[in-house]
Parts: C-alpha cells; structure tokens; sequence
C-alpha cells in the first residue's frame, strides 16, 4: 500500500506536485496556475492536472446515484499510457474552451454495473450534475485513477470544471481545487525538477502575490498512498506487522522449543556421528539446514494461505468508508512482497533452530554413547521451561489486547449515549443540481414531510455537516456573557452541529433538562442551542444552565437543553464540549445528512427511502445511503480491524502455546518414565503421578502469566488511543485472559498424564 507503483507505463518516473505554504502541507493549485507550470516547466516531459474528489450526480435510464470521479486535463490520459478498452480518450480541442464539450470516459467498473458491459454506451447521452455529456470511452479493469485507496469512476475534461467543482470559480487564481501529477522528461531526475520547481514557484508568487505568498512547491514520487494519507494508515499498518511480529515470534519459541526437545532426543544419534569423525560445526550446519527446510516449507504454505486470506478477510476492512464511497487498495502480491516472505521464513529457520543446533553439540559424547542420565543436564529442561514461559507470557499479552479491543469494538457498535441500530443515513445534496438555498429547503422539507408518513418510519430529522451526524460539523468560539477578559484567545473553541427537530429522539440521545428544537425555531425567532453536560459544567459549574445565555461566535444564544455525552472518546482522552443549534435557523442551508429511525432492518428500508425521494425531484442525487451502524463501523475501522485481527491472532497463539506446553510434558515424562514406574512401584497412584505432571505444568503457567501482565500492561498502554468506553488497565480482560491460559494449561498436560498413570512398572524399570 505504502511501495506499490501505479498500473501505468514507467510508473517511477511520475511525480506528484504540490503547492506547500509555509513549508507545510500538501496543497493544491488554481488552474492559472496549473497552466503556468505546465507551460514553463523543462523537467517534466508532461504534467496533468486532475480533481479526484469530484462528486458527481449520474442520471442514467432514470436512476440517479453518486460517482466518485475525476477531473482531468486532456493529456491525463496520455502522460499516464493509459489507453481505452473501448472507445477513445479526450482529444485536445475538447479540452481547450471552457463548458464547451461535455465529453466523459468511465470505468470498467461502472460499464459493467450500470450499462451491464454494453459496446452501445459509446456515444450514449447521461446527466452529470444536471449537465448533459456523452460518453466517449471505457477504461481497462487495472487503471482506478491516481489518487490510490478511492476509485474514479467517471472523468470529465478539466475545461467542464464548473460541473465536478462548485465552491469557488476553478478559472480564477483564488481557487485551488487541482492537483498536479507530472513525468520526469529523458535525462532529468527528481532533484532537477525540484531545483526547477523552486525557480518556478518564485515566479508564480510575483506572477500571483496574493495567492503565492510564502508559498512553495513540493515534488515527490508518485508511488502508494498520498503522503498526507501516511500518518493515519501507518498507525493501523504499525499494529498488523507488531501483532504479525508477535505471532511468529511465538511460532519460532515453540519449534524451538520442540526442537530442542527432538534433538535431545536424537543425542545418541549426534553422538555415534560425531564418534565416526563428524565435525561440530557440520553437525550443526545440519541441524540448521533441517531447520531451514522446515521454515521455507512453512513459509511457502503460509505464502499461499495468504493468497487466500487477503480475499477473504484483509481487503474487507478497506472496502467503505465513512462518507460511502468504496474503497479500492490493490493488495495482490508482488515481488516485493515474495521477497519479504522468503527472507522472513529463512531468518525464521535460522532464529529456531540456533539453539537446537548448539544444545545438540554440547553434550559428552562417551555419557551419550553409555546412555548415562549425566549427559542430560538440568539446563536442557530449564531452557525448554524458559522458551515456554515465554510463549504463555506473549499469549497473555496478545489475549488481553484482544479483549481491550472487543470490549472497545462492543461500545463503539452499541452507541454510547446514542443507539445507531434501527437508524438509516442519506445524504441529500440540492447543491449539485444548483438549487439555490430557499429551493433547497423546500425540497428538503418537503422530502421530510414525505418520509413521516412512511409506513415503518418512527422519526426523521436532519443534519448539516460532514461526517457522522453527531460528531460535528465545525467549531465556533463559546464564552459566557460576562468574563474576566474579552480577548478572543480566552474563548473556548467547542465543536458544534446544526440539527433539524426530533433529531436526539431519532438517535435516541438522552436529554438531561429543556427541550429539543422544535418548529417554533426559526430564522426570526431568538437563537437558541442544546449543550452537552461537559459544557454545561465547565460554563456553569453551580449547576445553572437552562435559561442562560452562551455567546456562540459573538453572538447570543439561550440555552434550551442540556444532552447527555454522546461522542465516543477513547482511553486518552476526556468527554469533550458540544453543543447543538437549530437547523432551520440558518437561512443558508442547501445540502444535508438525514437521520431516518424504522421499525426494521435500515438496510431493507433505504430503496424504499430512496424511492419516495425520488418522486420530490428523480434527477437529484441521493448518496451515501446506509445504516449508520456501517457508517459507524466505517469511521472506527481502525479499532474494529485491530479487534478482528487480534483476537485472531490471540486464538492462534493460544493454540501455539497449548502445542508447545504439551511437546514439553510429553518430552519429559517420556524422560522420566523410570523415575514415574519407581514411584508406582513404591505405592503411588494415578492421583499422585496426575498432581506430579499437572504441578510441573502449571508451575511453568504460573510463571509465564507473572511475566505476561507486565508484557499485557505495555502492550494495552500502546494500544490506547484505540480503546474506546475501556480503561488499557481492565481487570475483566486480563482475568478471563488467565482463567483462558490456565483451562489451556491444564487440557495440555491431560493427555500426557494420562499416558503417565498407565505406565506399567515393571516396564518402565526395564525401559531405556
């Protein structure tokens, strides 16, 4: 995700360009802009721009629904190697005037969903936010666009930019929706067109002072994830290789552990080669090579088995998310990856079968070969305790992370103060279609009129902003009227959202004191808000809220309501100030999140929703439809991937462990199987030979869950800014934790006490 090139021709020589102010940050350009660098630079054989982020509204055949597609310039295509499965690309002249030629390429993916692989789309007449284009071509199944992680589906030429971008005038200086992506010219590398780059930008900031000041440009390869996407994705990429790391570590303790046993079991066997003039040093290169053998033919089986789980399991955790639209990471193996496995699998061979290697060279050979109980020494059954005790500590590790992470999984799909089940999310944008805010809010009022009266439909409500619709849509500054000082710094910065009436019952968010919004809050009646108890304590401390007034960005506001905490916070962070005002309050409003609470499955009820939308206006666009437990689950994919793979991991580590202790019992009662006949031969019954075996097991448990809480306490502590409604210190986890290592421990030294009470002693003091 991080290393993988682009499925383009010369993928390495592409450069991603950005404007960086102030030396921060990843920027974007105006399209004077882009126009200047493009015609100025000498570095750079092509540079393309393209607006990846583009929403835009597709009507085709009657249906309307959402694309995440692209803006680009003309030599996008070309610059790239890209060519057409079918059709053709956008020619130069089609990119030259501005709302000239509304010509659009599409995806394979989108030709196949939508027009069902037809060859007839080409030429085919479709609705792009409320303008009419014409698709020209169809792109391969390989070529998602450049921005990795979110799919284009749909391309228009940059020229039509008033339709893919509408918060500013993309022609003018002041607005900067594009980004540049450029291939290096013949002869040039990265630091020339840095060093060419540098020139440029100082000519732009005296081309375009107001929009260039302090102002400079940032190259860098055009390889994975966007740089600005690094920082969030290398945290969850940190915990998979950690808990990977962790697995094989105990992997390698426990063939360690088996091994050694196995090649003190074959000591008279090393000692009759090493009698026939086998060197040390080739004894143990056998060993190792024994080793190695086993390592690679594991790697090679898990090599496969990957192959498997990354369908199965590891893509899903990437494919939506939180604003709805699907995610695409090419996780397919590649050389690099291959390579990575095979050096692991012969590091791995190398790491567990040292020790064995050594501990089989060391004994006496003339004890070995007269098969005296001298040439085993106390230290080759303490090293095989130790490596045991390591692999039970880890698992008590790993087994306490996981459940940290289920019980944090739990409070995040339950709702904290707020129940997402039964709850369906839509996202309606009279903004694309250009509805100006009084039209907007008909319709939207209208659309809201209509779903009240749905059989099934408990409650609807709205809400602007982005992301989920109880986390915020902003912040403003919030002081109480009279305070000690009127500077701006001494406000209290405190996230907000503008929410329609019914919206707390619809989410079900306990109100504390007042009322919700209701009708009567309008544009001209007094401005009113909701706050959350962190705020109501920290404004007024006495306990008096209702009826008081908050200064909301300079202006006032009676309190009308006080609402329960609602924001999930994790084990680093304490609730945070909210508050809530009225939605129909602000004049401006145009685009906005529905909240629709039904009797059943949201799931089954949004094309229901959907439809009776669609008969207010069938050409606007209705997007990210879902229940708002996957737009949840979509938000805290990190902790729910986190859970999900530890606990995993944990599972198999508890197996690994059980292997491990039981490979030791075995191994020692059948070295003590003279000692066990003796014992039986003096009196001793099955009783006492089963508290024998279970007392050595368990003291070898015991110890590891010591030395495991410690490792538990590390790792929960490292894992807590994903722990969510769960304290890293969690007495419930690390008992059930324990109580699972010891239920573990006594199952795997069952069977070989078992064995150990059916001794024959007359056999067994003959045995040798």
């Amino acid at each position: 995700m991080f290393y993988r090139p682009l499925p383009v021709r010369d993928p390495y020589q592409l450069i991603s360009v950005y404007s960086n102010a102030n030396e921060r940050g990843y920027g974007n350009f105006s399209y004077p802009e882009y126009a200047y660098l493009r015609d100025h630079t000498k570095a750079f054989e092509s540079l393309a721009a393209h607006y990846s982020y583009a929403p835009l509204n597709v009507v085709t055949d009657g249906t309307s629904k959402e694309e995440q597609g692209s803006v680009v310039s003309a030599n996008y295509f070309p610059m790239l190697g890209v060519q057409p499965l079918i059709g053709r690309l956008f020619l130069p002249e089609e990119d030259a005037v501005p709302d000239r030629n509304p010509v659009a390429v599409i995806s394979y993916e989108m030709w196949k969903r939508r027009f069902d692989g037809d060859p007839a789309v080409l030429n085919k007449q479709i609705r792009i936010n409320g303008t009419d284009f014409q698709i020209v071509g169809v792109l391969p199944d390989n070529f998602h666009g450049v921005r990795v992680g979110v799919p284009n589906h749909i391309w228009i030429p940059s020229m039509m930019l008033k339709v893919g971008y509408r918060w500013c005038d993309a022609f003018e200086v002041d607005c900067s929706p594009l980004n540049i992506i450029g291939r290096l010219a013949p002869g040039h590398k990265l630091e020339d067109a840095k060093a060419e780059m540098a020139t440029i930008a100082a000519q732009l900031a005296s081309l375009y002072p107001e929009n260039n000041k302090d102002r400079g440009i940032t190259l860098t390869k055009a390889i994975g994830v966007r740089p600005q996407d690094r920082d969030e994705m290398a945290n969850q990429m940190r915990l998979l290789m950690s808990v990977a790391g962790l697995l094989l570590l105990i992997g390698c303790i426990n063939i360690a552990g088996l091994l050694l046993a196995r090649g003190t079991a074959r000591r008279k066997e090393i000692a009759v080669r090493l009698s026939l003039g086998a060197s040390r040093g080739r004894i143990a290169r056998q060993l190792l090579t024994e080793s190695l053998m086993l390592a690679l033919l594991g790697g090679l089986t898990g090599f496969t088995l990957s192959l498997w789980a990354k369908a199965t399991m590891f893509t899903r955790f990437y494919s939506i998310d939180a604003e709805g639209y699907r995610q695409f990471y090419d996780l397919s193996i590649d050389w690099r990856v291959m390579l990575f496995s095979f050096v692991i699998s012969a590091l791995t061979g190398l790491m567990f079968g040292l020790i064995p290697a050594i501990q089989g060279t060391k004994h006496d050979i003339a004890n070995v070969l007269k098969g005296d109980a001298a040439s085993l020494t106390p230290h080759d059954g303490n090293l095989r305790s130790a490596l045991v005790i390591a692999q039970v500590a880890l698992s008590l590790a790993m087994l306490v992370s996981a459940g940290l992470l289920l019980r944090s999984s739990a409070h995040i799909q339950k709702g904290f103060n707020f129940d997402p089940e039964h709850v369906a999310l839509m996202r309606l944008r009279p903004r694309l279609m250009r509805y100006d805010p009084p039209k907007a809010q008909a319709y939207t009022r209208e659309v809201v009129r209509r779903l009240k009266a749905m059989p099934g439909v408990q409650s609807v409500s709205l809400a602007k902003g982005v992301g989920l619709a109880w986390a915020g849509g902003g912040q403003v500054r919030v002081r109480r009227p009279v305070q000690t000082s009127n500077r701006s710094e001494d406000d209290l910065q405190v996230d907000y959202q503008e929410i329609a009436p019914r919206f707390l019952e619809t989410l079900k968010i306990p109100l504390v004191q007042g009322r919700e919004f209701n009708d009567s809050d309008r544009p001209d009646s007094p401005k009113v808000t909701i706050i959350n108890e962190t705020l109501a304590k920290k404004m007024w401390p006495d306990g008096s809220r209702i009826g008081s007034t908050l200064v909301i960005d300079d202006k006032p506001y009676q309190v009308v309501g006080v609402f329960k905490d609602a924001r999930l916070h994790n084990a680093l962070e304490s609730p945070t100030p909210f508050l809530y005002v009225p939605y129909w309050q602000n004049k401006q409003q145009v685009d906005s999140r529905m909240v629709v609470r039904v009797n059943g499955d949201p799931q089954a009820m949004l094309p229901l929703l959907r439809q009776e939308i669609m008969k207010v206006d069938p050409d606007l666009p209705i997007t990210e439809d879902m229940p708002m437990t996957v737009q949840v689950d979509g938000v805290y994919r990190p902790v729910l991937m986190a859970s999900t793979v530890l606990s995993c991991s944990s599972v198999i580590a508890l197996f690994m462990s059980a292997i491990g202790l039981y490979g030791v019992l075995a191994f020692n009662i059948s070295q003590r199987i003279k000692e066990i006949g003796i014992r039986m031969a003096l009196g001793a019954g099955a009783v006492d030979v089963v508290r024998l075996v279970a007392k050595q097991a368990m003291t070898v448990v015991l110890i590891g869950i010591a030395v495991g809480l410690s490792c538990a306490l590390i790792l929960a502590r490292l894992l807590s800014n994903v722990l969510y409604g769960v304290s890293s210190i969690d007495l419930s986890s690390m008992l059930v934790a324990m109580a699972l290592l010891v239920l573990v421990g006594l199952l795997a030294c069952y069977i070989p006490a078992r064995r150990a009470t059916k001794v024959d002693p007359m056999t067994a003091l003959r045995y040798e």
